[in-house]
């Protein structure tokens, strides 16, 4: 099965489950909030691969306006693409806890200091 596939079946289950679940869709909307620039069906899909998730963007937006690099290690949240990948039909995206460099000890670091909080990148 094609990842695509995989991932249009979650988001239907992740749709029925906070529909029918109040406690689901409690969390869902706790996720959104923190992710208010995405449209709906992307906070859904954020939710249900990363609920903790604080700020999410796309690899190239970490790299080169944030100067933060997204860890070797880390999985992307897969988000479908509008604008059309030609082989996959997805699109990627790494939340904050993905990430290293300067800005992300500042904005996510221990420092008393730092305590900004960034909602949403886009």
């Amino acid at each position: 099965m094609r990842k695509y596939d995989l991932i249009s079946i979650l988001s239907a289950e992740t749709s029925r489950e906070v529909t029918r679940n109040e406690e689901s869709r409690k969390k869902n909307l706790n996720t959104a909030s923190r992710l208010y620039k995405y449209p709906f069906k992307d906070q859904l899909l954020i939710y249900a691969q990363r609920p903790d998730a604080t700020a999410c963007a796309s690899i190239e937006i970490w790299n080169e306006k944030m100067h933060c690099w997204v860890n070797k290690s880390a999985k992307g949240i897969a988000l479908f693409d509008e604008e059309g990948s030609p082989n996959t039909g997805l699109r990627y995206v790494f939340a904050a806890c993905s990430i290293t460099g300067l800005l992300a000890r500042l904005l996510w670091g221990s420092s008393a200091s730092a305590s900004f909080r960034i909602f949403a990148i886009r």
